[in-house]
């Protein structure tokens, strides 16, 4: 069966989001979205109390009814679930391309070394085929207080090189020409013979991030396509050729709250994402049946959703007026 990880401290956070965003929602799970866009409409939805988050829960029954989907995935952690995948008592598990080298293969390698796993593409659900990772990229935040110091102007300067520059872009992927990597003349880059990454170079001695602190995920943000992809091995690059082949999901537009709405919504958010998240549980384990959805959706209704998607709904329109 499919035993997954990624399950703390969110019951299933991975599994739920996949099949959330494949099912048209802006996430679940560990990407807990408490609205969703709704194009047809015009307006945003609570996204757990919508026909498409009922779906995923459907799914997700049906899966651990028919004994396709083992149970404790929702409470496991993550070395229960490789170990249950390296012994053979499952065959289906998350992963990024880092797991695959650097959990999954080394784990067989002890149990059984003829074992082989693959990345496949995410499932197709009710939105269609999709593409619904962002290419979107965080920015950065820098305190006022950076302004007092002397050294504000070069602080300035180093962020500006470091993450907005092709030479700082690579320096935080790459390292050091000469010393963590090589280019030949076509620009092209491998890591010298004593250092690997992601299993680039496995008999290298020395790891790029572990040793060197380069291609770390503080500083190794966004870039040219081509400095993006200059880690991806041949397994890697065939999954994102099938990916980059769908289309992108459309993005919700913006609705940016007042202060007074922020202070409102924040003493409704908690108890509706931990009616949520204790419901999702019941629903796909079988302790509460799905005949059950009308009442649930009047518990969140109980909770002010809503009053939380309709302060949601109104900030949005006054940003279109504004903005266009």
């Amino acid at each position: 069966p499919f035993s997954d990880r990624f399950s703390k401290p969110h019951p299933a956070g991975n599994l739920l989001n996949l099949l959330a965003v494949t099912n048209g929602l802006e996430g679940a799970g560990w990407n807990y979205q408490p609205v969703s866009w709704n194009p047809q409409e015009g307006k945003f939805h609570f996204t757990y109390a919508t026909e498409q988050y009922k779906k995923v829960l459907e799914y997700l029954h049906k899966l651990v009814s028919e004994g396709l989907l083992d149970p404790e995935t929702f409470t496991q952690t993550d070395d229960e679930a490789r170990r249950k995948l390296a012994s053979g008592k499952s065959f289906v598990i998350s992963t990024n391309a880092q797991n695959i080298v650097n959990d999954y293969r080394p784990d067989f390698a002890k149990t059984n070394p003829k074992a082989k796993i693959a990345k496949i593409p995410l499932p197709i659900g009710s939105a269609g085929e999709i593409n619904p990772a962002s290419r979107l990229e965080n920015g950065l935040m820098i305190s006022s207080k950076a302004r007092e110091s002397k050294h504000f102007v070069a602080m300035m300067q180093f962020i500006d090189w470091l993450w907005y520059s092709d030479e700082g872009q690579e320096f935080a992927k790459w390292g050091v020409e000469g010393v963590t990597y090589t280019k030949d003349a076509s620009g092209k880059r491998r890591l010298t013979p004593d250092v690997d990454v992601v299993g680039l170079n496995p008999k290298g001695t020395k790891h790029l991030q572990k040793d060197f602190g380069f291609y770390n995920g503080v500083f190794a943000y966004g870039g040219k396509l081509e400095l993006v992809q200059s880690f991806f091995s041949e397994e890697e690059m065939e999954f994102q050729k099938v990916m980059n082949e769908r289309p992108v999901r459309q993005l919700p537009p913006p609705y940016p709250l007042s202060e007074d709405e922020r202070e409102q919504v924040s003493l409704w958010e908690t108890a509706l994402q931990d009616h949520v998240n204790q419901n999702t549980l019941k629903f796909a384990l079988g302790q509460r049946p799905l005949s059950e959805w009308d009442a649930y959706v009047n518990e969140l209704k109980a909770k002010h959703m809503d009053e939380y998607v309709d302060i949601v709904n109104k900030a949005y329109q006054r940003y279109r007026e504004k903005h266009g």
